[in-house]
């Protein structure tokens, strides 16, 4: 009796992981996941990091809004864009899968414990880089802005700046890179999936390590090489949501870290 109850316990355990695994990587529900972090986006371009110079943004949401400078409409005019480009992004595949709209209420909150249990790794990496690299860049794999020194933020500006780049270099380096690499060596050039999806993340994280200046140091650039197939592989595993809360933990807690 007691081994066919443990075995039940364990059957229904194993049902639960499989279904929030399933549910984690649907638009929809990470849809639900990151809305709450493209509004506080938002909120912080409107207010914390709006000043006399103008709005300070990552250069991954700048580019994005280059795009919309062909309809006439300027960066500093449609920074709420990024935003909704990633809202009609998700619904749009969500519509395309023809999921039901049905949510967990409680699947995005584990998503996020997940999201910082995963980032741990991450931290661990560049404590052990800060350690062997003295005299070199103290600060790997922060948000890439645009000539202003990120400790001379406040802490509203900080954790702004680091949700944006979470969101958007997700968006460019993740979900638009990998996917269409993906699509041109295996639907195209008929490689294996697996194969296709390595070569994918390989290049994903070149490109993402020399987005990032810092990485003419060569201990940061191995560390964002690194941390770019790290971001590579949590996207093909576990999907855009985790990888964008990995990615916007990390930096909130190491430019939090930051001198003032």
């Amino acid at each position: 009796m007691t081994r066919t109850r443990a075995t039940g316990a364990t059957g229904e355990s194993q049902a639960w992981l499989a279904t929030y695994l399933d549910a984690s990587k649907k638009p929809l529900t990470i849809l639900a996941f990151l809305l709450p972090l493209v509004v506080a986006y938002e909120i912080g371009l409107a207010f914390a990091l709006r000043s006399s110079e103008g709005v300070l943004t990552n250069k991954a949401h700048v580019t994005l809004l280059r795009f919309f400078d062909t309809f006439g409409i300027s960066a500093g005019g449609g920074l709420y864009l990024g935003g909704a480009v990633l809202v009609v992004v998700l619904l749009v595949w969500h519509l395309l899968t023809r999921d039901p709209w049905r949510l967990e209420p409680a699947t995005p909150g584990l998503m996020a414990v997940e999201s910082l249990i995963v980032t741990i790794p991450l931290i661990v990496l560049a404590q052990v880089i800060l350690r062997n690299s003295a005299g070199s860049q103290p600060m790997p794999a922060t948000p890439v802005v645009d000539a202003t020194a990120l400790g001379s933020l406040t802490i509203w500006s900080k954790l702004a700046i680091s949700i944006g780049a979470g969101l958007y270099e997700e968006l460019m380096f993740r979900m638009l890179l990998i996917a269409v690499l993906h699509t041109l060596l295996v639907d195209v050039g008929k490689l294996n999936s697996t194969l296709g999806a390595i070569i994918a993340i390989v290049v994903s994280a070149s490109a993402f390590t020399i987005y990032h200046p810092q990485a003419a140091d060569f201990d940061s650039g191995m560390f964002y090489f690194v941390a770019g197939l790290y971001f590579g592989g949590v996207y093909v595993v576990r999907g855009f949501g985790i990888v964008v809360g990995v990615h916007a933990i990390y930096d909130i807690i190491m430019v939090s870290m930051l001198p003032s």
